[in-house]
């Protein structure tokens, strides 16, 4: 788990004993709690969602929306959320949202997750409107994943398991997934993957974080061919105390003005001391 950037207005919501609890967390929640609803709403309406009567007024379904008015609808059908392998993405919801949130601060990452949200809903509206057929749509897997990729987007270099790098796991992800449903010939389903992934990066690009450069292929490309002919014997890291010295301001700048009014300079340099520090802890 990547440390928590507590800058200003980054610090949790409150404490449960020596737990913090952040937005991520009630985010988290509030989807359990939609789970363990929509099992209740199955049980006693039958198992089909689609023709459930008490779900499918929630569902998102563009012609519904057009019949009844119900607009309700873009917002609702993220939190019928059926029981089983959802809640591994409400789990990776928590994780990865709450380094998001740490990074981006509460009302930015609020309005992420809001975008991400309505995004889907926009989309099948739009496919909808070209004549294209999408559906019923219902579940919050789409604004998990998308979180996920934004925790890449943020700390690219984030090691996972066997020490691979978060930003080779999302990519590996993406182009899995790409794969099964071009496969299937899920036309639909790949517009949503990439349509969220597209709107968290808008995001995080207008927060400041530039997707192109924090994925850093080229430059992976880069130093892994200069490294194949020259072996570079790096020194010790070590925490100096000149990074102290310049960092001191830009956290001075965070907690007055916020993270966004971080220029890419400010950033590279406040990514190069928490390198440093991450490298210290894992040598320790």
């Amino acid at each position: 788990m990547i440390a928590n950037r507590n800058f200003g207005g980054n610090e949790p919501l409150t404490w449960v004993g020596k737990f913090p609890v952040y937005l991520a967390t009630v985010l988290a929640g509030v989807q359990i709690a939609a789970m363990i609803l929509t099992a209740f709403a199955m049980a006693v309406g039958g198992d089909a969602i689609e023709a459930n009567a008490i779900l499918r007024p929630l569902l998102f379904s563009f012609p519904d929306v057009l019949a009844t008015g119900s607009v309700w609808r873009y917002v609702t059908y993220a939190f019928v959320i059926p029981p089983g392998l959802a809640i591994l993405q409400i789990v990776m919801f928590a994780w990865f949202g709450r380094d998001v949130e740490s990074f981006l601060g509460r009302r930015s990452f609020a309005w992420l997750c809001g975008l991400l949200v309505l995004s889907v809903p926009v989309l099948l509206s739009i496919l909808s409107l070209l004549g294209i057929p999408v559906g019923v749509n219902f579940g919050s897997g789409a604004l998990s994943f998308a979180v996920f990729l934004s925790f890449v987007m943020i700390y690219p270099r984030a090691q996972f398991f066997f020490g691979i790098e978060a930003r080779w796991i999302a990519i590996a992800f993406l182009g899995i997934s790409s794969l099964i449903w071009l496969s299937s010939q899920a036309w639909v389903e790949l517009a949503m993957l990439w349509w969220t992934a597209a709107v968290a990066a808008a995001w995080l690009r207008c927060e400041g974080v530039s997707s192109l450069q924090t994925i850093g292929i080229s430059e992976a490309l880069r130093r892994r061919h200069s490294e194949k002919n020259l072996r570079v014997v790096r020194p010790e890291p070590t925490e100096k105390p000149e990074m102290h010295e310049s960092i001191d301001p830009i956290l001075e700048k965070i907690a007055r003005r916020g993270i966004g009014s971080l220029t890419r300079g400010e950033r590279e340099k406040l990514e190069q001391a928490r390198a440093v520090l991450l490298e210290k802890e894992r040598r320790d």
